[in-house]
């Protein structure tokens, strides 16, 4: 005998079962450019289906939704107002508020987090503050005696810079419990058996230790491994053209490749291809960290999205002087855009430090075309920063935004999909407008110049570098 939850009950002439019924739901903020946001508060919205409540469970909403069903009789101004109504108590609404730089003066320096209830239900939340490279840094919960609205969460406003450097974007969890009710049931001659819980992730791991054990395999792909000896690795054809569709053009029946059950590539490392077996069986990759360089290019020449997406992740949070030419050129060749401008905007950033790099000289030599994009994504940051001088001007006297620290967030990037939010501004004086407009045509005056000499820099740069290694420094 089981009860609900499918825990074992003792024998027993008759049961009685209670069920607590509660709502999970997370929610995924990501707010970029944080750095720079000057407004009192940025604001959110979640909307979130009660399927307890629209299921029946509730005396309050089907009593609404009886309601609406007779609205028949209505005018149709006020059926479509009675629809409404009834279909919005079947959704939760919930209000998220970031606070940059606290609710008052006293508390400018943090940086706060609000979620509050739009539709009074009893929850519980909790939230998580991370950054690109999915490090947590930890938030503390308002336990203050002043009567807030809703839930609160505060960190200093410096520490939370830090921590989300030089990307400049933060990733907002929210989770949230509501308790909708309880459900009593009784009963004197029947059992009441569970559902067994589905377990998909057992296929994941069945696979993995079958590409493990080695066993019943039928596909064997040989590659260079150290001291450019061959390996052979064993594989099962059925997975490959699941997996890849380059696999599973190759393996249809009339290939030299499937006829032969084997397959040679001289030119990707036996380590290299190895793990890509393994997260084309397991949908991991252990040594990502390691080898990302190397998975993105395997897996865009193998068509393995999502391997890519996860080497496209690892490259753009590592970004560094040092590497970023050499990812620059591999994002350019393989198609990854994100990598591609992200690296494009570090150099914009850092070029002072970049172009002393050995990665640079090589770049100017070998791929002249993606030196003229770093150049023409230099100028676009800097005209960008330099339109900071005329804001203020306009409607509000809204005063104009600091200039950004370095960063790699995306300025121009869509909002996160679950909503646009509304941004809410805190007022506030500006500059003077003649003062404005001559800074901001000092600054284009000195940028042209500036970007002027660069390109000549590069040119005499790259013809330097050339000689020296045409006639070997003498």
């Amino acid at each position: 005998m089981a009860d609900l939850c499918g825990t074992p009950m003792r024998p027993s002439d008759s049961w009685s079962s209670t069920e607590v019924r509660s709502l999970q739901h997370t929610h995924m903020w990501t707010i970029k450019g944080f750095s720079q946001c000057e407004v009192r508060y940025l604001e959110t919205s979640v909307r979130i289906k009660d399927s307890h409540t629209s299921s029946g469970c509730s005396s309050q909403s089907n009593s609404l939704v009886g309601a609406s069903a007779g609205g028949g009789l209505m005018g149709g101004g006020a059926a479509a107002a009675a629809a409404a109504a009834a279909d919005n108590a079947n959704y939760l609404q919930f209000k998220i508020r970031l606070h940059p730089q606290g609710n008052k003066e006293s508390n400018k320096d943090f940086c706060f987090f609000q979620v509050f209830s739009c539709t009074n239900v009893k929850f519980k939340a909790k939230f998580s503050v991370y950054n690109t490279r999915s490090e947590e840094v930890p938030a503390t919960v308002y336990t203050g005696t002043q009567q807030l609205n809703g839930y609160f969460e505060y960190i200093r406003r410096d520490l939370l810079i830090n921590h989300i450097m030089p990307q400049d974007e933060i990733q907002l969890l929210l989770n949230l419990t509501i308790v909708s009710d309880t459900i009593t049931k009784n009963s004197q001659n029947t059992i009441n058996q569970a559902m067994p819980e589905p377990r998909p992730c057992e296929l994941a791991k069945d696979l993995e230790v079958m590409f493990g054990q080695n066993r019943h395999t039928d596909f064997k792909i040989v590659c260079r491994g150290e001291g450019k000896e061959m390996h052979e690795l064993s594989a099962h054809k059925v997975v490959l053209a699941a997996r890849s569709p380059v696999f599973s053009a190759m393996l249809e029946p009339h290939t030299e490749e499937a006829q032969k059950s084997e397959v040679f590539y001289e030119d990707i490392d036996f380590e290299v291809m190895r793990e890509m077996l393994f997260y084309m069986y397991s949908g991991r990759s252990p040594l990502l960290q390691q080898m990302a360089l190397d998975l993105l290019a395997v897996a865009d020449r193998f068509q393995l999205i999502g391997l890519k997406e996860m080497a496209d992740q690892v490259l753009r949070a590592g970004l560094s002087t040092d590497n970023v030419c050499r990812n620059l050129v591999l994002a350019d060749m393989h198609n990854a855009l994100d990598l591609k401008a992200d690296a494009l905007r570090f150099i914009a950033q850092y070029s002072n430090n970049v172009i002393m790099t050995d990665g640079w000289a090589e770049m100017v030599k070998e791929h002249p075309r993606l030196v003229t994009e770093v150049v023409a994504a230099m100028s676009q940051e800097q005209s960008r920063l330099c339109e900071c001088c005329f804001v203020g001007i306009g409607i509000g006297g809204v005063p104009p935004p600091p200039p950004p620290p370095p960063s790699c967030s995306k300025s121009s990037a869509s909002p996160p999909h679950h909503q646009q939010f509304p941004i809410v501004d805190g007022g506030g004086g500006g500059d003077h407008p003649i003062a404005a407009v001559a800074g901001g045509v000092l600054n284009t005056f000195l940028l042209s110049i500036f970007y002027a000499f660069f390109i000549l820099f590069c040119f005499f740069h790259a013809l330097f570098t050339t000689l020296w290694h045409k006639f070997g420094g003498a």
